[in-house]
């Protein structure tokens, strides 16, 4: 197979161009002139490349280039530069784990880089003065999971702050039409976070054989009963049985609760 460009290299270049203003793509395989380093695939190269010397520049296919440079203006240049900067000192983020190494600046001036793989500062030539060049470790060079790890970074996602709004994906709102397009980072979390502790607390297990009940009923019973007078029902029953107890409830409490609910607003149907 002949050198090439990795879908997921070019994956993560139109993700940065259409979050970063200015964002334009400057390169993924380098053209003769380019006579080592990870714009190069692995067989184009000798065994002696320094690209080609860790253990995971090892593995990958071997036809793939491995390194995406990206044009931003001089602010973005900047930003962006500290954005990876950070991540890449911070040990407890791991996301630019699959990442060998990047040169931007910082100040327009200088050249910034550093060599996420050894941990430490490196530096090149004056292009990347207005240029960003990322070489990413081989052996993931060809993962869209990977590469929107790094996309993460440069989008500056672990600088959000909670009233920050994102944008809200297209299934949801193929399923919910009223919710918009986009939500902020607290209602986000607070939403995962919610789901996570029910689950974990076993308050699903419980819930889900009331709504089967319910279902059974409506089904069996009850005849034309609408959507409508559950709904009525059900949010009768559950004021009367918490009132404003609600957070003060655990799971075991709350399933209970909902159950005598259910069974009540039954009742209340069948009579």
């Amino acid at each position: 197979m002949a050198e090439y460009a990795p879908e997921a290299l070019k994956w993560l270049a139109r993700e940065i161009i259409k979050a970063i203003p200015s964002a334009e793509l400057s390169g993924i395989v380098g053209d003769p002139a380019h006579t080592y380093g990870y714009h190069r695939c692995r067989n184009k190269l000798p065994s002696s490349d320094y690209s080609v010397q860790t253990k995971p520049d090892r593995e990958g296919d071997g036809d793939a280039a491995s390194a995406l440079d990206m044009k931003f203006n001089a602010e973005w240049m900047k930003k962006i530069t500290r954005r990876l900067l950070d991540s890449a000192k911070d040990q407890n983020d791991p996301r630019l784990n699959y990442m060998r190494e990047f040169f931007g600046t910082l100040d327009g001036k200088k050249v910034t880089g550093w060599d996420t793989y050894y941990g430490k500062p490196v530096t090149s030539d004056d292009s990347h003065l207005w240029h960003i060049h990322m070489s990413i470790l081989r052996k993931y060079c060809t993962s869209k999971d990977k590469m929107a790890n790094i996309l993460s970074v440069i989008k500056g996602e672990d600088d959000m702050d909670l009233g920050d709004r994102v944008k809200v994906a297209d299934w949801i709102n193929d399923r919910w039409d009223d919710v918009g397009d986009s939500i902020s980072v607290r209602t986000a979390l607070g939403s995962s976070y919610g789901h996570a502790r029910s689950a974990k607390d076993g308050i699903y297990d419980k819930v889900i054989p009331m709504l089967e009940k319910l279902t059974a009923a409506r089904e069996g019973g009850a005849a034309a009963l609408s959507n409508e007078d559950l709904k009525q029902k059900l949010t009768e029953s559950l004021t009367d049985s918490l009132g404003d107890k609600f957070e003060d409830l655990d799971g075991d409490d709350l399933a209970e609760a909902v159950e005598k609910a259910v069974d009540k607003a039954l009742d209340s149907l069948n009579s």
